[in-house]
């Protein structure tokens, strides 16, 4: 073979192995995207419907808290005028310490002078010897209002209070297991019911529309052990810029939390994450996925850079796709992470079999061409005149 057939030869092959990678690399681009855009598509609809899952809980505490307002300035007015004193004093006596606390047939269940049925209600009032008749009415008017509003919500949440900065609060709550012994009888005169994060609840300045909040996640207070899976959400009631108190419900997260960390998409991990960045809980990953998970400190900062409400964007790192939930109230991050590499693997698949059908296809041209141009010689089709003077 002499070399010229050789070069012609290499530059085939040469054209057609550059042919079959522009079309790799052109095709990877292509279904690359494609996939990563369908992904997105997918972990949307995903993460959307997961948020008003997850959301619906303070949703219902926020209606909660607000029935419960309305209620109690009903009853706040209603009892204008009213001489309150026998009633308030057969409900929430006077004990030797200073308190007052709710009679124990409140909790186990009584008749009051009017026909009315009442149950599973307990109270803690610090100073209860200096309250005066406003505050005393206030408390009434709680007091009729956690009953009947409580009651009305008894199969969504197991509890309703009313409390005030001053150490006081009334709470129905008949599902305790604590049966509130601890507020009715144990608590000491001078213990502070007051959390820490009821400066920013009570603050006109932090708080000015006088929105519901949720807390961090906490222990209920009569309980020193166990996992920190309890959220309060309660919600300030003002006259103007008086305070009059705070409606509140405890909601236990177990569930909730259990619940929302259930079934990952395909090649991720569900996360939560508390309004400091704190990981609250973590779910099971998806079989094959978040094999390099990133760090919580990591995703929070990217997810302080993006404004949305909910959404998807892929980590700078190319790896990693991120799905998120902003759930207001506890102002908690609901959190997809799923991996991109079984994405890329497939278009690369598909990129390296666009590349060996291209280079296939193209050498076999090349090849069958090479073989009738060889059987079938170009000087057998010039005219015979031709053939002649050659």
């Amino acid at each position: 073979m002499t070399a010229r057939p050789i070069l012609i030869l290499a530059a085939h092959f040469a054209l057609s192995v550059l042919l079959a990678a522009l079309t790799g690399l052109i095709g990877y681009r292509v279904f690359d995207g494609a996939l990563e855009t369908a992904q997105a598509e997918h972990l949307q609809a995903y993460i959307r419907v997961r948020a008003d899952r997850e959301q619906r809980v303070f949703q219902d505490a926020r209606t909660l808290n607000r029935a419960a307002e309305l209620a109690f300035r009903r009853r706040l007015d209603a009892l204008e005028g009213q001489s309150i004193e026998d009633d308030f004093d057969r409900l929430f006596p006077l004990h030797g310490d200073g308190t007052r606390r709710s009679a124990p047939d409140l909790f186990d269940g009584t008749h009051l002078p009017y026909g009315d049925y009442v149950f599973g209600v307990g109270a803690f009032m610090a100073d209860g010897g200096e309250m005066t008749d406003a505050e005393k009415r206030r408390y009434l008017a709680a007091f009729q209002t956690v009953r009947s509003v409580g009651e009305a919500f008894l199969g969504k949440f197991t509890s309703l209070y009313f409390f005030t900065p001053d150490r006081r609060m009334v709470m129905f709550a008949p599902e305790r297991e604590d049966r509130l012994t601890f507020y009715r009888i144990d608590a000491p005169a001078d213990f502070d019911l007051r959390g820490d994060e009821d400066a920013a609840l009570f603050d006109l300045h932090l708080n000015p529309n006088s929105d519901m909040q949720c807390t961090r996640l906490s222990r209920f207070v009569y309980s020193d052990d166990g996992e920190r899976a309890a959220s309060a959400c309660r919600q300030p009631v003002r006259d103007g810029d008086v305070l009059l108190g705070a409606f509140g419900t405890s909601i236990s997260m177990n569930d909730t939390l259990a619940s929302a960390l259930e079934t990952p998409p395909s090649h991720g991990v569900n996360m939560l994450f508390d309004r400091d960045g704190a990981v609250i809980s973590r779910g099971t990953e998806a079989p094959g996925g978040a094999a390099t998970p990133l760090a919580p400190e990591s995703i929070i900062e990217m997810l302080g850079q993006d404004p949305r409400p909910f959404g998807v964007f892929v980590a700078p790192d190319g790896v990693h796709m991120i799905a998120f939930s902003r759930i207001p109230g506890p102002s908690w991050y609901f959190v997809s992470v799923v991996e991109l590499s079984p994405i890329r693997e497939a278009a690369r698949l598909w990129a390296w079999t666009m590349f060996a059908l291209v280079l296939f296809a193209s050498l076999s041209f090349a090849i069958l061409r090479a073989l009738v141009v060889r059987t079938y010689p170009l000087r057998r089709k010039l005219p015979p005149e031709a053939a002649d003077a050659g």
